[in-house]
Parts: C-alpha cells; sequence; structure tokens
C-alpha cells in the first residue's frame, strides 16, 4: 500500500498511531515491524526511536549502525530467500529515498522487487508526496510516474479537510486511487493540532472520524 501526502498533513504521524493501536491489540509482532525512518529531523528520529523502544518494533535509519537505502532491496530479497518475508511488516517513510518516482525504469525495478516479497507473505506501506499543485477539483495529486500507484496494491492520497487553526483539531481525508480486494472508499481521521501541542499528544489523540 502506498500512501500519499503533502508534508505535515499527518502521513508519518497516522501511520504511527494505527501501528501502536495494532501493536497493543496483539494484532500486530511488533518484532516483525521494521520503520525505516529516511525523512526526519535527528529530533524527529530521536523521538521515534525512544517510541520504537517502548512499543518493541524496530527502527532504521540511513547512517546509523550501518544502514543505507542502497541496501533495501538487498535486504527485501534476502527475505524472501530465507524465509523471514512471512509476517513481516515494512513501512519507508518516504518512498522516495528508496527509488526515483520520476524514474519509471527505477520505479518498476522497485516495483517488482516489493511485489515479490508481498507475494511470499510480507507486507509494505510506503508514504510519499503529492505534487506541489493541487488537481482541477482542488484535491491532491499523487507525485511521480505511475508505477507505484499502479504497481502497489492499493493506493490513498491524503488531503487537508480542516488544517485546524481555529478548532485545534486537524482533519484529514483519505481517498483511495487504487486498490486490490475490499477496502473503503475514503476514511477520515482527525488529531490535536497547533502551536503548544506536543508530537506525543498529536500522536495520543488521532482518531478515525465516522461519517
Amino acid at each position: 500500500t502506498v500512501w500519499y501526502a503533502a508534508p505535515n498533513a499527518g502521513k508519518t504521524l497516522i501511520t504511527l498511531n494505527r501501528l501502536i493501536c495494532a501493536i497493543k491489540g496483539d494484532s500486530v509482532d511488533p518484532h516483525q515491524v521494521y520503520y525505516i525512518n529516511a525523512d526526519d529531523t535527528s529530533q524527529g528520529l530521536l523521538l521515534k526511536v525512544n517510541l520504537a523502544e517502548q512499543y518493541g518494533f524496530n527502527m532504521l535509519a540511513p547512517g546509523h549502525r550501518g544502514f543505507e537505502p542502497e541496501k533495501f532491496l538487498s535486504m527485501l530479497h534476502q527475505a524472501c530467500a530465507d524465509g523471514t518475508a512471512p509476517g513481516t511488516i515494512v513501512i519507508l517513510d518516504t518512498v522516495k529515498k528508496f527509488t526515483d518516482l520520476m524514474d519509471k525504469t527505477k520505479a518498476s525495478s522497485f516495483t517488482k522487487v516489493v511485489r515479490q516479497f508481498v507475494s511470499v507473505g510480507g507486507t509494505l506501506l510506503g508514504l510519499a508526496h503529492v505534487n506541489k499543485k493541487p488537481g482541477p477539483t482542488g484535491k491532491s495529486v499523487y507525485a511521480g510516474t505511475t508505477d507505484i500507484k499502479d504497481d502497489f496494491d492499493c493506493a490513498y492520497v491524503i488531503d487537508v479537510v480542516d488544517n485546524g487553526r481555529e478548532s485545534g483539531t486537524r482533519l484529514v481525508e483519505f481517498s483511495n486511487e487504487k486498490r486490490r480486494g475490499t477496502v473503503a472508499d475514503s476514511v477520515r481521521f482527525s488529531y490535536r493540532a497547533g502551536n503548544g501541542v506536543s508530537y506525543e499528544e498529536m500522536l495520543e489523540s488521532v482518531a478515525i472520524v465516522e461519517a
């Protein structure tokens, strides 16, 4: 699955909230989760390392303990070869750090390896960006070629419905752009936002907004 959103729309925040909820609900084994944080500040890395230690999932970051994005595809190949792919969950934050979204050949080669990983029981969630300019309807448009969207099983584009400047609560909507299987057409989430609200408070406040 791939989620497309503008910076600060909440894609990482909601990802981590859903992951933590799944771990708390015993529907995910945290030891089999690998959150690859390749698009963050040093302060953000430290905060998310603390979350990883608290909830037991693994976090990798470029330049730390020998990990580099160039090694990622070989790691997926290895997981497929040694039988550790089934049940393994990989979160890429963000996809552009692991392939060139504007290059059809590179993007296609990337998705072939991901498809192999998924076909033997792995799960991959990629976070990606949208174009700066919205589409004719005012909705966000995914950035890059169509290869990622076409070759992934599921794709959502996230739009900010209410930035929360007045209410203090940001509202975002996930709109489905590609599906294989039964998934929702759209889902809305809310979370606290604004000056004085810590990341931990934002994370804890994430909630699904019922239609």
